[in-house]
């Protein structure tokens, strides 16, 4: 899943499109390099991708090769033994007793809320305002910030496999805090635009494009662990339900206000190449 944002950017950094315009003089529309190869092609490599998952995921399903790899489970006609049975065959002290971690009803309300509020930020409003907090820093901020934001996903996945992916709620709130901060000077930088602070210059766009990445990889993260808190310490079978239905629902929150204010009421003003800002 964390592949399907990076591919398309590989394609496109690969195409070549996006990079830096090329402004004439005395001329306000701005000039782009051709693309390496079609949209057409561009798709057609879509088509092709999702029809090798396709064919992969109908090798998993009828094949020999995950035959061997399945759990089968064992029919036993034998009769099982009663409790009454069990205790009078063992010794009070010779079972070990383990006591597994159980999540309260209010740690997973807290963890719901932190996933709804993530997701809100994360795909509501973080995607929105893209062009309007890195562009005021050039073409060529936003063109190498769109290939380095799908990176944060799959990173994401494999901080979570080499790291620890079960943190206590202190860890994932204040982790869910410093999101927030990245994700705060993000919304002010594309509040600000055309002129927002440090525009035009190298390291504005490195403190923007560093933030937004932040943000993404800390979001993704804090939903990962989340997940596995859930699925193993809460005892109801539809807690991963209910998560999934918050992210969707935060999604939904997120995305309808931010079409409103961008689309709409026009509160966001963009930055167009070859055009003059920010002349004091």
């Amino acid at each position: 899943e964390s592949l399907t944002s990076l591919l398309p950017s590989i394609l496109a950094t690969v195409q070549g499109v996006g990079g830096e315009p090329i402004c004439r003089e005395n001329a306000t529309y701005p000039e782009y390099s051709s693309p390496r190869f079609s949209v057409q092609v561009y798709f057609w490599i879509f088509v092709g991708i999702i029809l090798l998952s396709f064919f992969a995921f109908l090798i998993l399903e009828f094949s020999n090769v995950s035959k061997s790899h399945r759990i089968a489970l064992p029919h036993d006609t034998t009769p099982q033994p009663t409790t009454y049975e069990l205790s009078m065959r063992l010794e009070p002290k010779s079972v070990p007793v383990i006591v597994s971690s159980s999540m309260t009803k209010k740690g997973y309300h807290t963890l719901l809320f932190i996933g709804f509020s993530s997701s809100i930020i994360l795909f509501g409003i973080l995607p929105s305002i893209g062009t309007y907090a890195v562009l005021p820093y050039s073409q060529r901020a936003y063109y190498i910030s769109s290939i380095i934001l799908p990176i944060s996903n799959p990173l994401s996945v494999l901080i979570g496999l080499f790291m620890r992916s079960i943190l206590k709620f202190i860890s994932i709130f204040i982790l869910f805090v410093f999101a927030v901060l990245a994700s705060s000077y993000v919304i002010v930088v594309a509040f600000l635009s055309p002129c927002p602070p440090l525009h035009d210059t190298t390291g504005g766009a490195i403190l923007v494009i560093g933030c937004y990445f932040l943000a993404y990889l800390i979001f993704y993260y804090v939903r990962l662990v989340i997940g596995n808190r859930i699925r193993q310490e809460y005892q109801r079978n539809s807690g991963l339900f209910w998560l999934g239905a918050a992210s969707q629902m935060g999604s939904l929150v997120g995305a309808i206000p931010m079409y409103i204010l961008v689309n709409i009421s026009n509160l966001f003003k963009s930055r167009y190449p070859c055009q003059s800002y920010c002349i004091n």
